[in-house]
């Protein structure tokens, strides 16, 4: 018996086990808190009105969803997806890193669906990623992968970065995916959006003369054991500040808390602009 497999195994049961409880207990809480909550709600409107924030039609159909567990994906040599005129490497095991035998021409670099477009037609599994982020300075875009058809927050074990020349092609990409995805039985309660927004108010996080822009329901990752990741529900709140300035925040969309994510993949960063 190899004791330190088994070992892994049993403190990744028990702190999910633990993650479990501590949602029990979220639960209990959060009922508690609904009647204040509502009690609230006019105050924290009159507060933003008076501090001049002001927010876009607020999302009202979600209530309840689930904590997520997933597993990274490992390539082996004969696993590696195949597509015409790419070249691919594994790299940590995890990562695939391709080069375009011959560039692909995005259609435009100007529209979001370019890219979107690229990432379904020579991408492993690219529908099961949305956009993210597109850095025409250094001609590149970000794609995280969903969870539950939501957005899964800049997790280095789940994105496709692709890279394009000054012409427009496509000369190389690389990937990661979390895979066997796994809701917990229970779900749970969401915080309603106006609540973030108190939260996010009460440690001014929202300045005067700001504006929410968008209010999305994602998930963030709560803790990884070994190849297992226990994903959180996360409400992503952009805001466009008095200077134009635009900030993202996410809040654990459970227990209210601001969660601190690191906004970069720069250990993932593999691939040289090496133009043909």
């Amino acid at each position: 018996m190899d004791w330190n497999r088994s070992k892994t195994i049993f403190i990744g049961v028990f702190l999910i086990l633990n993650i479990f409880l501590y949602s029990q207990y979220l639960d209990n809480y959060n009922g508690g808190q609904q009647l204040e909550v509502l009690g609230k709600t006019t105050e924290i409107e009159s507060r933003l009105k008076e501090d001049n924030i002001t927010y876009v039609s607020l999302p009202t159909n979600i209530e309840v969803t689930s904590y997520f567990l997933g597993t990274i994906k490992n390539f082996k040599s004969s696993e590696v997806p195949y597509f015409a005129n790419q070249r691919t490497e594994i790299v940590d095991d995890n990562k695939l890193v391709v080069t375009m035998e011959k560039p692909v021409k995005l259609r435009e670099t100007t529209t979001k669906d370019s890219y979107t477009e690229f990432l379904h037609s020579y991408v492993h599994e690219g529908a099961s990623y949305v956009l993210w982020k597109v850095d025409e300075e250094k001609r590149q875009a970000m794609f995280f992968q969903k969870i539950n058809n939501r957005t899964l927050y800049y997790n280095v074990r789940g994105y496709v970065q692709i890279y394009w020349d000054e012409e427009g092609r496509v000369f190389a990409y690389e990937q990661t995916i979390l895979e066997n995805h796994e809701k917990f039985e229970n779900k749970k309660s969401i915080l309603p959006p106006i609540q973030v927004l108190q939260i996010l108010y009460g440690k001014n996080l929202l300045p005067p003369d700001s504006q929410v822009t968008r209010m999305n329901l994602g998930y963030s990752t709560l803790v990884q054991v070994t190849e297992t990741q226990v994903f959180a529900p996360t409400w992503e709140v952009r805001v466009l500040t008095s200077d134009k300035t635009e900030v993202i925040h996410f809040v654990n969309a459970v227990d209210g808390k601001v969660v601190d994510i690191q906004n970069d993949l720069t250990e993932s960063a593999t691939v040289e602009d090496t133009e043909e």
